[in-house]
């Protein structure tokens, strides 16, 4: 059990900008009972993503209460919302709630993973965080987005789903999303043959997008990227984007790669190199 204000997380399968406060998830990894549980660190930090927020503010209620979708924020193949949660009275979370909502984008389904937090602001409030990553995210400007929060913790349905349809933009997302060209093959741990696409960087992630013609079985490839002045950031915990399991990402939040050259870095659970490092140019 979590101290404080922090709950249990599971996670299945532009000109003048304002300030807004999100937080940063970083996250440890453990298994329940045969379920992924992640418990996210918040980073209680001021980032600028006021130039690529949604607000949204409309509310739904049911039997369980009110809950206001505030914000919205677009990444890369990636939607971060954030909502808030008045519990009814009858209704005592006791710091074990979870709330994961469902997203079609345009009329279809993009979603492979599905994260979140909430935290208690007060007894009656909660603020409730969700990372949602996507694979193939339309390219348009804006989107259309039809959320329904229907089940909670996990696998218990919500009688009458909160549900809140809207568009959202991404176009200065997509103006200052930084695309460097990998297009690299390399040897897994296991031997198999994975191709290293690209790397995606955005001022809210970086993503590393890899690919192999069979199923990767053994997610133990890692990277580490590294500036030409030497600084190094770490990407564990690849996940897969499609069923089938031969596409993958690697994000790091919060890391913004803007020079033109750097190194990437192939790397096993333990940091050791698979190869040597690879020139990532930005396109």
């Amino acid at each position: 059990m979590l101290s404080g204000d922090m709950l249990r997380v599971v996670d299945l399968n532009k000109e003048k900008r304002g300030r807004n406060k999100w937080g940063i998830f970083v996250f440890l990894l453990l298994m329940v009972g045969s379920g992924l549980v992640v418990l996210y660190l918040w980073w209680d930090k001021d980032v600028d993503f006021e130039a690529y927020k949604t607000e949204v503010g409309k509310t739904a209620n049911n039997s369980l209460g009110r809950l206001t979708l505030n914000e919205v924020i677009i990444d890369d193949n990636q939607i971060l919302l954030k909502a808030t949660f008045e519990p009814v009275k009858e209704f005592t979370p006791d710091h074990q709630v979870f709330f994961f909502p469902q997203i079609l984008v345009n009329g279809k389904d993009y979603m492979v993973r599905n994260g979140g937090q909430s935290i208690a602001q007060s007894a009656n409030v909660y603020t409730i965080y969700n990372s949602i990553k996507m694979d193939d995210f339309p390219t348009d400007k804006n989107v259309a987005l039809d959320i329904r929060y229907k089940d909670w913790n996990v696998e218990t349905p919500i009688d009458k789903p909160w549900e809140f349809q809207l568009e959202a933009s991404q176009e200065q997302l997509q103006e200052d999303r930084e695309v460097f060209t990998v297009d690299k093959k390399m040897k897994h741990v296991d031997q198999q043959e994975i191709m290293i696409d690209k790397v995606v960087s955005t001022p809210i992630s970086t993503t590393i997008y890899f690919h192999s013609e069979q199923r990767i079985v053994n997610d133990a490839l890692h990277f580490k990227i590294q500036s030409k002045s030497g600084k190094l950031w770490s990407f564990e915990t690849p996940y897969p984007l499609n069923k089938e399991g031969t596409k993958w990402g690697s994000r790091v939040d919060a890391l913004y790669l803007t020079e033109r050259n750097y190194k990437l870095i192939p790397v096993n659970r333990d940091g050791r190199k698979l190869g040597a490092a690879i020139t990532m140019k930005k396109d």
